[in-house]
């Protein structure tokens, strides 16, 4: 029998049937779909894990300053001051011990409130240095657009640069650079535009594109430090909110980050910081993710079980049924392989026929969860199937019909052609 006789064969056994043929290869179908689903979501959610640690530098140490649950007071007659977070000492230590860090990029809060009319925002205004543009992954966007330099720090020019996101807020269609913005009771113009790719945060907290930043020596000689009033006769008092460490050698970022947290334990009466470590951070993600994948595995082979078992089921049913047609076939001069290779290209045909519609199955349960999330107006999750997942679907569709329909197959081969012909 050559290949288009059992193409021909196959195909009107399999539509003889129509009905139960399909039901055969729902357990298939539902298999393949969970796992594309899953899978979907599963990468979706694992590149935007990604991408949100990336945007971070994976060669960055971040710092942040953590406000205790009971701070260090320093009481006077009238009032009190709670100071707690990354302090200059620590910056200074840093600086001069640790050979791996080849760059450090402070970062203050400046906590003034930035108005769209007489409306307050949720945009954050922060004093850095010229270095923070590179190390926080953002480019400027305008050619016009520069970032702080140097000199605006030198002679306490009242600039910033705006991100992408907080300059559509404050000016709408309106050409950003020139404009100004007022930070408490101060006006800033705007001299450049900026924005992150990846839509990062500075240490998982502000949104970059929703920034507004300003020369660290400004923000300090206007405000004295970032200090703020929390309520009558008590204050707070932080140094620096964050604080970017760019490492020389990103292999040897584990054991700096490891000599930091021992430093800071030492150097800190109370846990008033926090070690961000992006690389560690991406290094487990990606063991998350192995671990995903195995889970998935395990879930689609279950699933793909239970399908296989229903599909060698409905092939012994149909050897039953068709015992007779086999022995006619025999007598006719059909060999064994032949009868072998029939009801085996059956069972890999209605495998495959389940793996594409579950494939397709699949792909539209995930881009409706993903539409479902969004509907409330926010990011929601992501789901991203990738080639990878639907050909890995097809071929264990494949696989389970050959595995399961081997059986079936050599049985009906094995038929003995007089026992056949006298089936009723």
């Amino acid at each position: 029998m050559n290949l288009l006789e059992m193409s021909v064969t196959v195909y009107a056994s399999l539509t003889r049937h129509l009905v139960r043929s399909l039901l055969a290869t729902l357990g298939i179908v539902l298999g393949i779909a969970a796992v594309v689903a899953m899978l979907a979501i599963g990468e979706g959610g694992r590149q935007e894990a990604l991408r949100q640690i990336e945007s971070q530098g994976i060669d960055n140490i971040i710092l942040r300053s953590v406000k205790p649950a009971e701070g260090n007071a320093q009481q006077t007659t009238r009032s009190y001051t709670q100071r707690y977070g990354i302090t200059q000492r620590d910056v200074e230590h840093i600086e001069n011990v640790f050979e791996n860090v080849r760059l450090i990029v402070p970062v203050m809060e400046v906590r003034r409130e930035i108005y769209l009319g007489q409306t307050s925002t949720d945009i954050k205004a922060v004093a850095t240095t010229p270095a923070f543009l590179k190390v926080s992954r953002c480019r400027l966007v305008d050619s016009r657009s520069r970032f702080l330099t140097p000199t605006d720090g030198k002679i306490l020019d009242p600039v910033c640069v705006v991100g992408t996101k907080a300059a559509r807020r404050l000016f709408g269609h309106r050409d950003p650079l020139g404009q100004a913005v007022v930070i408490g009771n101060v006006s800033f113009r705007v001299v450049g535009l900026m924005e992150n790719p990846g839509g990062g945060r500075i240490g998982g907290q502000f949104e970059l594109n929703n920034l507004v930043c300003m020369p660290l020596e400004t923000a300090t000689s206007l405000w004295g430090g970032i200090t703020i009033q929390m309520r009558r006769g008590m204050a707070e008092k932080v140094d620096y909110d964050f604080l970017y460490l760019a490492a020389k050698n990103i292999d040897a970022i584990p054991g700096t980050a490891g000599r930091l947290r021992t430093y800071l334990r030492s150097a800190h009466t109370q846990v008033d910081y926090e070690v961000q470590v992006p690389y560690e951070l991406l290094q487990s993600a990606r063991r998350t993710q192995r671990i995903f994948t195995v889970v998935m595995t395990s879930i689609a082979a279950i699933s793909l079980l239970v399908g296989g078992i229903g599909i060698m089921n409905i092939m012994l049913a149909n050897i039953f049924e068709r015992t007779r047609e086999i022995g006619v076939r025999r007598a006719l001069g059909a060999r064994k392989r032949d009868i072998l290779w029939q009801f085996l290209a059956e069972s890999v045909l209605l495998t495959s026929i389940g793996g594409g519609l579950g494939a397709g199955l699949g792909i539209a349960t995930a881009a409706a969860a993903e539409m479902i999330s969004r509907m409330g107006g926010e990011a929601g999750l992501k789901a991203v199937v990738t080639s990878e997942s639907l050909v890995v679907a097809l071929a264990v569709s494949v696989i389970t019909g050959i595995s399961f329909g081997t059986h079936p197959a050599w049985k009906a081969a094995q038929l003995d052609p007089l026992t056949a012909l006298r089936h009723e």
